[in-house]
């Protein structure tokens, strides 16, 4: 059996074909979250960086916030749609408490900008001391 939709994309129209509902969804969300990057990057003139496979919340944010995109202060939410640009998705409930947690760490300073939290990385966190003291 196949799954059809049919509906607004862009300035035209677009049909999606699947053979089950799971693969519909899955077709969905990546038209879905491929439009928000666009509107995103181009919204905030912004190219969203790539890192490399991490292993959990926090070691995404840090790759992230490494990167010369996370040189300025930014905000959950382009936190988590740069994320999920490169494939990460962690729920609102899951940046926020991490996020606090790294800045109780110091891994992270936050700062209230335009009436939001943002998050800027300090020079050398916790983390990197930690990580060079392994490497040793």
């Amino acid at each position: 059996m196949k799954f059809t939709w049919k509906g607004k994309w862009k300035k035209g129209e677009i049909i999606i074909e699947a053979e089950s509902l799971e693969e519909l969804e899955n077709a969905l969300k990546t038209l879905s979250s491929e439009e928000e990057m666009r509107e995103f990057s181009e919204a905030y003139n912004v190219s969203i960086p790539k890192i490399t496979t991490v292993e959990n919340c926090a070691g995404a944010i840090r790759a992230l916030m490494r990167t010369d995109w996370g040189q300025k202060p930014r905000s959950m939410i382009e936190i988590k749609k740069a994320l999920e640009a490169n494939a990460l998705y962690f729920s609102k409930g899951t940046l926020s408490g991490t996020l606090t947690a790294m800045v109780k760490r110091g891994e992270f300073q936050r700062m209230k900008e335009e009436g939001r939290w943002k998050y800027l990385t300090k020079n050398e966190t916790k983390a990197d001391r930690n990580e060079d003291k392994e490497d040793v």
